[in-house]
Formats: C-alpha cells, structure tokens, sequence
C-alpha cells in the first residue's frame, strides 16, 4: 500500500481552500459568514488535550470557537480504539475509525480543529505508569509537541490533571502529564529537531487544568471555586441563535456510539482554570495574549480593511462585498506569506470570498470505488448564484490530468465538465494511513511526519479548481463523491474510494475444533474491476490438511461476488494457528485485503482493508447436552457469531416478541453486553427470564454498568455493580470455588486457560451480592486488591442465573482458548447438590 506524498511545509495552513468531508460549499444561512467576518480581526488559539474521543469539554472548545473566535483545537492522543460499541459491532480499529468520524462531526457543530497521536488505546489502565508502560513516551510526546508546533496554540487546556493519578483513567492523566511536558518542549530545539524541516518552534503562553466539581465528586474533596480562573460560558451567540450550551450539547451527541446524546443546555455555566506552567493568570485564561493584528508587522491596514466590512456588511446581499474581501486578500498579499497568522486569515478571507458569491461546487462520481488501473468519469459542476464575475480557468485532479476550461459562468446555470480518468496500477488504495503498516500494542506506526496528528487521510484524489472572482484567483480544492438518492432520506454523499481489483474475505474470525471432524471455510470474493481472474489459495498451519489446495475464480463485472468452499481438516493435536486467504490474479499480483466497511447516517461511510486472517484453534472442548442458545443483543457485539464457530446453534432474539413460550426451547439464554442499559424493554423481559430460570433454564448475563440500568434488580437477587474492573489480560485467576460444576465440568478449568487474554480481564464487576450467589474466581490486577465478582451463580428453582464482567465480547471474537472452555460450561451448566 502507498500514500501521496504532502504537499511542501505548511500545507495544514495553505491557502488554497479544502473541503473536507463536507460535498456542499457553504453554510444553511448567512449567520457563519457573519461570524467568520466578524472573527477576521480576532488572532488568538487554543489547544485542548485529553485522551480519547469523548474526553473533551464541547462546552470550552464551544466558547473560544463559537463564541470568542480563536482558532481551537481538540488533540485526542487515541482515536478511542479500546472502547465499546453502543450502535454496532466494530471494536478495535473499527471502533477507532467510528469514533474519529464522530470527531470530526463533533468539530463541525463547536467550531474546532481535530487532531490526534500515534498512541493506540489499549483499553483501560488504572494509572500512568501502567499507561506509559505500553504507550511509547517519547512518541506520544513527539507528537503533541507536532501539534502544537503545528497548530501554535497561546494557551494549552488540559482535560485532566496530571497529579491525580489512579484517581481516573491511566489515559486520562497521561494525557495531562504528555501536554505539560510538550508546553516546554515545543520551544526546546533539542526536542525533535527532524520535525524542524517542516515546523518552527513554539512557545504557548501558559498551560492549564480545566477543572470544575465532577472531579472531586465522591473523593472526599470539597471545591472551592475561588481559587481558580473562572470563565462564563454559556453565553448566548445571538448571530447563530444559540447558547454555547446548545452548541456544545449538539456536539457532544455526536459521539453516539459512547451512548451520550445529550439535552441542549441553555442558561449560565461557569468553567474553572488552574494552571500548571507557564505566564500566571488573575482573570483569563487569555490574560496577556495579545488577539489582534498587532501581533503581524505593517497590519494596521489589513485591521482597518477589515473593521469597514464588518461595519458595510449586508446579510442579505452578501455578494455586495466581495470586492471589500478582495482589497482585505491583496493587502494580506504585501505582509509576510510566511507569517502563521497571515496564511490562517488570507484562507478565511478566500473562503469568505467563495461563500458570498454563493458558489455551488462539487466533484461526483457514477461509483463509490474505483480500482487501480482502471479508468474514472468524474463530472465537476459549478453554479454562479449571484451575478458576479466568475471565470472557471482550469481543473487539477490530483497528479493524474489538468484540464484547461478559461470560461466564465453564467448566472444560476451549472457548468457541468467531466473528465476521465487513469488510476495507476501502483496508486494508493484509501487504507486509513494509521493502519498501513501493523501497530504494536500501545502506537500505531507511521513512518510520514507530515501525516502524524490528522484526523484522516486526504483526499484521495483531489480536485483543485482555479477561478477568478472580480478577475481575482482562487482556487478551492475538493474531494470526489458519490451521490445516491434515499427516498426516505433524500442525498446521500458517500467519498470516493480506492481499492484494490479485488477483495477478499474469510466468513469467519475464528475457527474452533473440538474434535478431529472437518469444517467449511467459505472464502467471499469481491470484483472491483471488470473481467477479473485468479487463483485462491488458503495457507494454513503445520499440522492442518485443507482442500482443495486452490480454486480459479473469475469474476466478470465491477460488484460481482462469489463464495468459495474449502474443506479444512483440525491438527491432530492441539494447536493454534492462523489460516490466510489470498488470490493471485492471472498478471501475477497477490491480493490478501478484504474491505470492510463502516456506514452510518451520522458520518460519512468509511472504509478500510484487513487482511484475510482468521484463527484456527483444536482444542479439547466438551460443549456437554447444549445445542440451541437464545441471544439477546444488547449494546452490540459478535459472541454469537463467535459460539456459532465453536458448533453452537445461535439463534438472535426479537426483543418485542420474546414471551415465556417462544424461548422454553433454548437450552441457555444469553443477554448480550448492556442490553439491561440500552434496552428499554428489559424491564418486560426481566421477569419472562427469571421465570424461564427458575423453570430449570440457565441465563448468563454479560457485563453492565451501573448507570441507567432498566430495572430495579439485576438478577433473582440482589447484586450490587461496581466499576471493578481488572485491566491486565495477564494478571492471576485464582479459581475460589474449586469443585463448582463451572469449573470442572464438562471442561475442567486450571490456571493455563488464563493465558493468551486479550486487552483485559473484564469490567464493571459487581462487587456486592446476596449469599445466594456463590463467587468462582477472584483476580488481581498489580499493586491492587483482589476482586471476586468476575463470575458469580446463583442456583434458582430449576434453573441457573448467571453474571460475568469477564470481557466475553472480546476473548471469544479473539479465538481464546481457555475463554471457549470456560463459556462452555457457563452455558451447559444446571443446579446439583454437589457445587461448592
């Protein structure tokens, strides 16, 4: 896989325009133009730091975005890659592209800039030190220090504070302890001097806590506001129609599948500093900054310029005042073209330009892909809708064809120019560029500098169209869409993406043998290109027999699919192993990516390619008298897919029409993760299962969390959830009720099927529970107290209810052994006068 090179320094300020993932040039109303202009002569920028897609205060970004007008950014060092899924089944770097997309929307709505670092969430961590010892330092820190270079914040604002560590998450104070040190580091020329080739040093103002009295709920602290710089911001944006609040609330929705859609906040609301470093401060975080164009020599007439527009500026004929923008862009042409604060404003001013003469501008294509070496029609339409004079002088598309156009629009028709374009062979596919190359357990690798920190890839064709407005240049530079009507929804704008001629994909991520019988390995084939041929071959472990050894494939259309069979016969032995796919077409090249895609009406539709690997595992595993199991999704996950694997058959519940008689046949009843926080009907169907438990059924419920649960008592009994949790896959399991049926039968559990876990034990354990339930294993994260609520069981009536934190949702997914043998007898186990 490759990736275009970047543009020369500073491209993330260059004044060409870019429109992001956003087909349509200009807002809904005239109330952004309005605030755009009346920011022109605001020159101030904020950076906030936290760890994850969710950490940062809307509310602040908001304020200095919305409200004040400094140019603001969110830096996340993760893309929250280690989290849950509340509205799918993506985790891991699914999960992570989500919630980057829902980021970037979030930015949209409170006016900021998003960025990130190369550290991966690892998922929960108690403290720093636990952080940093899979988290890269020197990387993590590399790349804020990136960042603030980059973005050249006055101030920085952290989330967390870097003193309270084991108080919240080992991220969250990280991330603190990281954006103190760049503070001072960004300025020091022996701190990552390689980055200087691209960026200058840079010395913010000062760096603060952002604090207010959730972080001393519970802890047995009082706080006392007085003694932090206190900052009102709720204000009310009459220009927008809206409170800060509003804005912030709107934005923090976003992150939808962390579950925290919000109420609109309107009214009064006060936000607390304290700093850490840097100038001190008595009143303002921005105490000291000088905000106006003084801070760039010989800018006294680019002030004036602009005060006059502001002053002349008519809403509703916008287009009126192009020529005031155009005299603003020639006077920011005579200052210093290397001065960060001209380049920033001369692209506003460019981009206010574009928007008052109402410029429509888009570049479509007839299809969402295209692969390499084939050919693209893309038609790029502009429409005048006022009556200025606007020439359409050439069109770049990216490094493939420049077409010569030299003609003016007319107003309120579309000049519609198509092109056709040659993909070459060797030309990037659209791999996100954080999953290029394989990450470690703590930093993804990326080898280009000036790719560290963005939020996503480029475009990966870039179409720049040069005009002239009033006889001036602009140019604007946009991506290539896909538009597909919804006649329920209306347009749909989907981004072009590249891919390979073909695609490939086993149907499952593991394969579980519990005896030395065969089992099917179906292989789907995609064509992205015409007229495809090649031959498939499944490579697999020592030890393992496969057949046949290869099949020939030939694919004829663009879109057309295929499903292969293979016979894969287990390892005599017990063994693990991976078994890969991989098509090598008739011209010699080898294709082992499938294209996995992720589409939501809230982000634009992503995609990415994964190699065709799954785990085969041969395992002594007796599944005991259990065949048909009942699943009941909650928030999202692949435990059925991942039972149905083992041999199970898995049947998804309608939670509308789960009744005592239609679920009396399962031989177990599985409550997915969260369902008793996401599900409103829990409440109905809580007591159906206590009947169907306590008629001889057995119920496992997977984990929850305390907040919002559905009903008033989880379980026949009472428990009591926690946010226990153990964090390290390889810490100790003690098996506390040694001779209890779950532990020795139909498998028998020792310490060995703890091995091989996956990013954690498990989470949100209870930690309180009547003597009616009997605790089966206790675990001990480092330096912690032991907890004994993982897995507990209650015998009642006939039947068995049983809950686990443990982590079910990742382990079986994963292809973990001992997790197989254990769920196992989870699902076969019934009440006996013989457990202890």
């Amino acid at each position: 896989m490759k990736f275009l090179r970047l543009a020369p320094l500073f491209i993330f300020i260059t004044s060409i325009l870019s429109f992001g993932q956003t087909p349509k040039n200009g807002p809904s109303d005239v109330a952004q133009i309005i605030q755009d202009i009346n920011h022109l002569n605001t020159l101030g920028s904020v950076m906030y730091f936290a760890a994850h897609p969710d950490d940062e205060n809307q509310r602040v970004i908001g304020y200095f975005a919305r409200y004040k007008g400094y140019e603001t950014a969110y830096t996340a060092l993760t893309r929250g890659d280690g989290g849950q899924n509340l509205i799918g089944k993506e985790i891991r770097e699914g999960l992570g592209i989500l919630r980057s997309q829902e980021l970037i929307e979030a930015r949209k709505v409170d006016g900021g800039n998003q960025f990130f670092s190369r550290a991966n969430d690892f998922g929960y961590s108690k403290n720093p030190e636990e952080t940093l010892s899979v988290w890269n330092k020197d990387q993590v820190l590399a790349d804020a220090v990136w960042n603030i270079r980059k973005f050249r914040p006055d101030i920085i604002i952290t989330r967390f504070s870097p003193d309270r560590g084991g108080r919240t998450h080992g991220h969250h104070t990280t991330s603190a302890i990281i954006a103190v040190e760049a503070f001072k580091a960004a300025a020091d020329p022996k701190m990552f001097p390689e980055q200087l080739d691209y960026v200058s040093l840079w010395q913010p103002k000062r760096v603060m806590w952002n604090t207010n009295t959730w972080f001393f709920r519970g802890k047995g602290e009082s706080f006392d506001p007085t003694k932090y710089v206190s900052v009102e911001c709720g204000e009310f944006i009459p220009v927008l129609g809206k409170s800060v609040g509003e804005i912030a609330m709107a934005a923090r929705s976003k992150h939808k599948c962390q579950g925290f859609g919000a109420e609109l906040q309107r009214g009064s609301n006060s936000e607390y500093f304290k700093l850490l470093d840097g100038d001190a401060m008595s009143d303002s975080p921005m105490e000291g900054v000088d905000t106006s164009w003084k801070r760039v020599e010989n800018a006294e007439k680019v002030a004036e310029l602009i005060k006059k527009l502001q002053k002349e500026f008519n809403p509703t004929q916008p287009s009126l005042s192009i020529n005031a923008l155009i005299d603003i862009k020639k006077e920011l042409s005579t200052l210093n073209q290397k001065d960060y604060w001209v380049i920033k404003k001369s692209k506003t001013v460019d981009n206010l330009i574009i928007l008052c003469s109402g410029m429509w501008i888009e570049a479509l294509s007839p299809t969402e892909t295209i692969a390499v070496g084939d050919s693209l029609k893309v038609e790029v339409s502009s429409i005048n809708r006022t009556k200025t004079n606007i020439v359409l002088k050439e069109i770049k598309f990216g490094q493939l064809s420049v077409l010569k156009v030299d003609t003016a629009l007319s107003y309120n028709r579309a000049l519609k120019i198509s092109s056709t374009l040659n993909i070459p062979t060797d030309y990037n596919i659209s791999q996100p560029y954080w999953l290029v190359e394989k990450p470690t357990k703590g930093m993804y690798v990326v080898n280009n500098q000036q790719l560290i920190g963005k939020p996503e890839n480029d475009f990966p064709i870039p179409v720049t169209i040069e005009y002239t407005i009033n006889n001036t240049p602009i140019s604007i530079t946009t991506n290539i869409w896909h538009k597909k009507i919804n006649p329920a929804k209306g347009e749909r704008y989907i981004p072009l993406a590249i891919t390979p001629p073909v695609t490939i994909l086993l149907d499952q991520s593991v394969w579980i043998f519990g005896d030395n019988k065969p089992k099917t390995v179906n292989v789907d084939v995609l064509a992205h290109t015409n007229n495809f041929e090649g031959d498939i071959e499944v490579c697999i472990p020592k030890g393992w027999k496969i057949e046949p050894s290869n099949k020939k494939v030939t694919l004829k259309n663009v879109g057309d699919k295929t499903q292969l069979k293979f016979t894969l016969y287990p390892s005599k032995k017990d063994s693990e192993g991976l078994i890969t796919a991989m098509i090598k077409s008739n011209t010699g090249t080898t294709y082992m990516d499938g294209l996995i895609e992720i589409d939501y009406d809230h982000i634009y539709k992503q995609r990415y390619f994964k190699e065709a690997t799954s785990k085969v595992i041969k395992l002594k595993m007796e599944k005991g008298l259990v065949k048909n199991i009942g699943y009941i999704m909650g928030a999202g996950d692949a435990i059925p897919e991942s039972l149905e694997a083992a041999g199970y058959n898995v049947e998804i519940l309608d939670q509308e029409n789960i009744k005592l008689d239609n679920i009396e046949k399962y031989d177990a009843i599985i409550v997915g993760i969260r369902a008793y926080n996401v599900l409103e009907k829990m409440r109905y169907i809580q007591p159906i299962l206590l009947e169907y438990t306590y008629n001889g059924g057995t119920v496992i419920v997977q984990y929850n969390t305390s907040f919002r649960v559905k009903v008033e008592q989880i379980g026949p009994y009472p428990l009591k959830l926690s946010r226990d949790r153990i964090t390290v896959e390889e810490s100790p399991v003690e098996i506390l009720a040694k001779n209890h049926k779950l532990v020795t039968f139909p498998n028998k559990i020792t310490s060995d099927d703890f091995d091989g876990w996956v990013q954690e034990r498990g989470l949100y354990y209870p930690n309180e529970w009547s003597e009616d339930y009997t605790p089966i294993l206790r675990m001990q994260d480092p330096n912690e107290n032991p907890v004994d609520g993982a897995l507990i069981v209650a015998d009642y009536g006939k039947g068995a209810f049983i809950y686990s934190g443990i982590s079910w949702f990742r382990e079986l997914p994963y292809g973990v052994s001992g997790a197989y043998r254990l769920f196992a007898n989870l699902l076969d186990y019934k009440p006996s006068t013989n457990n202890n």
